[in-house]
């Protein structure tokens, strides 16, 4: 199993805007081979907020075509004026995960 996390740091009042922009992934996902599962995870601060995407797949290149597809809509969301959502992000981190066994 292969897992992607994205940490998002946003100002507090826009959390709505935000979760709204995460919102659609799920649907996205799931529309393509391999995808497992979605969750989001919020740490809401006073003025400050992350969110924290976390993505199943069965293996790392299921994830990258999902992931080429989702490049060429934010490209194209920028190209027509349309922010995605990522007028809303102060920092943005990735992370990259394979499931081992341990014995």
């Amino acid at each position: 199993m292969h897992i992607e996390t994205v940490s998002i740091e946003f100002e507090t009042t826009n959390k709505e805007k935000m979760l709204q922009s995460v919102a659609h992934h799920r649907e996205e996902m799931a529309e393509f081979e391999g995808f497992l599962g979605y969750e989001v995870w919020l740490k809401e601060g006073a003025r400050k907020s992350t969110v924290m995407n976390v993505s199943r797949w069965a293996s790392k290149e299921e994830f990258t075509v999902w992931m080429k597809q989702h490049r060429d809509f934010h490209r194209e969301m920028k190209r027509t004026g349309g922010g995605g959502g990522s007028e809303l992000v102060v920092t943005r981190q990735t992370g990259s995960y394979d499931m081992i066994e341990v014995n």
